[in-house]
């Protein structure tokens, strides 16, 4: 099969940019890469491989959203939708883990709420490492116990999530946050972990973030990775105030582009970078999303309530997702200013 040329270029940045220069750090570090490396490539060509045998397409990522629950209240979270704690039952995931294994899928986003709650998170994972799991967290959680513990499991790789400096970062996650992220990232250093950063985008700190001069130097925060994902009104409070002006989205998006290209961090910027992957613009067919009561969603932003893993196959849940979002794909046209949608025609 043709693998997309945007994908294989981005497979190869991400590579060079994140995993490179900490596989080079030590030779503990080169071994686990190539171990790690060998495993997901084997994955990665039977996916290849099945997507020829069915008729609807295998994602590759998965985003799964483990807990509603979480330390903080911040009101932009889009899993404060739920008016009780939603936890995804152990079993329900071992056993997407496991059948989403067996058809080649090797890539998990892990998220919330917090997923550093969900009970023997890393235990479980633990069992899956010829997989790679991107760990959303807000960082209040990762101890240096927890960060030891993430140095002898290279396949999990921690981001962790602030609005940019101390003021935006406690304006909209509490008091006092801002210092404990710091200290987490200090934790990751000191054990030597792969890790990254994630910053949310809104009209509040937008030309904060583009104006400050020693970008490269003040927030990466020895992060290998780092994402800029643009604030969408969702959540208990959504507020369309803090959505970027399509003026300021542009502005923005030619200063990521050139900051990507001089960065030594691998950077991503949502919506915007997703045609590298195949993903957004292909929601349920790239990626797909489950969220803690176990229904599977093209988008962890564009929720449905059909269909359950716990409660029918992988496999056919994938393809009745699919079939749904071919027939009912103009819906999505009718969604207004809204970050992804403006990303539709470009």
């Amino acid at each position: 099969m043709h693998i997309p040329s945007n994908r294989c270029k981005y497979n190869f940045r991400i590579f060079r940019k994140a995993f490179l220069p900490w596989a080079l750090s030590s030779p503990r570090h080169l071994w686990l890469t190539l171990n790690l490396f060998g495993k997901v490539w084997k994955k990665y060509k039977l996916n290849l491989h099945l997507q020829n045998q069915f008729d609807y397409p295998i994602p590759h990522s998965f985003v799964l959203s483990l807990t509603s629950d979480c330390n903080l209240d911040c009101d932009h979270c889009y899993a404060r939708v739920y008016r009780e704690t939603k936890v995804l039952p152990k079993k329900v995931l071992e056993d997407t883990l496991k059948q989403a294994s067996s058809l080649g899928c090797f890539f998990f986003v892990l998220t919330g709420g917090e997923p550093m709650l969900y009970p023997e998170l890393l235990d479980i994972l633990s069992c899956h490492s010829d997989c790679l799991f991107i760990l959303i967290t807000n960082g209040t959680m990762v101890s240096d116990d927890v960060a030891k513990k993430l140095s002898r499991l290279p396949h999990i790789i921690p981001v962790v999530s602030l609005e940019g400096g101390l003021e935006d970062t406690d304006k909209r996650r509490g008091v006092g946050i801002y210092n404990r992220i710091m200290n987490a990232f200090d934790n990751l250093q000191t054990n030597k972990v792969l890790y990254g950063f994630s910053i949310t985008v809104t009209s509040d700190n937008v030309e904060q973030l583009q104006t400050e001069e020693v970008f490269e130097e003040k927030y990466p925060y020895g992060g290998r990775i780092g994402c800029f994902i643009e604030y969408i009104p969702t959540g208990r409070l959504p507020n369309s105030a803090l959505s970027l002006s399509s003026a300021q989205r542009s502005t923005f998006r030619q200063w990521f582009l050139k900051l990507k290209e001089r960065a030594n961090t691998y950077l991503i910027h949502f919506p915007g970078d997703e045609e590298l992957m195949n993903n957004c613009r292909e929601a349920g067919k790239g990626f797909i999303h489950i969220n803690p009561e176990g229904y599977i969603e093209s988008c962890a932003l564009l929720p449905s309530s059909k269909y359950r893993v716990s409660e029918m196959p992988l496999e056919v849940c994938l393809r009745n997702l699919y079939r749904d979002n071919q027939q009912y794909a103009h819906l999505y046209e009718t969604l207004e200013n809204h970050p992804c949608m403006s990303q539709k025609n470009r």
